[in-house]
């Protein structure tokens, strides 16, 4: 028990660590690509909105690997699932510009006072829904082939099982030898004969 939660804890820490360092070189490049007006140093605020859209991307990574793809997938419901997709990835669109029309925050790169319109969103959105999908029907994959692994042992076990039952049935019963049956079988030969003679 004690295992699986500090395994638990160790993988929590690896992901958050991964989704950090991510955020963090986007911020950084972008950073470094731009201008003085751009630096996340100068101007924080302007970053505010793609966090945002990064924290829903992530939220998207989560409902998508541990709820939509299994159950949507598993029972072959392909079309909910892209009407899933769009509509995340619409949410994704409309988020920074629901960012600049409630609290009036930009995206870098952007002229003062322009609406964001960013495809980052909607490019994040079916990028992290395909890659939540593809992990999980790795992981599937692999739970699949444990599965298989332990019906063939099953089966390997019952099959010595029953080898050992025939065997111990093979032993429990009388053995007849070959003057046994010859002598078995002249007798119903003669039963034959008389009744047929009857």
């Amino acid at each position: 028990m004690n295992t699986k939660s500090s395994n638990r804890t160790i993988s929590i820490s690896v992901y958050a660590s991964v989704w950090l360092v991510l955020i963090l070189l986007q911020t950084l490049v972008t950073t470094m690509q731009g201008t003085e007006e751009m630096s996340v140093f100068s101007h924080p605020r302007l970053y505010y909105s793609t966090w945002l859209t990064d924290l829903y991307l992530i939220v998207v990574f989560y409902l998508n690997y541990f709820l939509l793809a299994p159950r949507l997938m598993r029972r072959r419901l392909f079309q909910p699932y892209l009407w899933v997709v769009l509509v995340a990835a619409l949410i994704g669109f409309i988020l920074p510009i629901l960012c600049y029309l409630i609290w009036g925050l930009s995206m870098p790169g952007l002229a003062e006072g322009t609406v964001p319109l960013s495809s980052l969103g909607v490019i994040g959105v079916v990028a992290v829904m395909a890659i939540g999908l593809s992990v999980r029907g790795l992981y599937e994959w692999d739970s699949l082939g444990q599965e298989v692994h332990a019906l063939r042992e099953a089966e390997t076990q019952w099959q010595s099982e029953r080898e050992e039952l025939q065997q111990k049935l093979r032993a429990l019963q009388p053995r007849t030898t070959d003057s046994d049956y010859q002598a078995s079988h002249s007798t119903t030969e003669e039963e034959d004969i008389t009744t047929s003679n009857c």
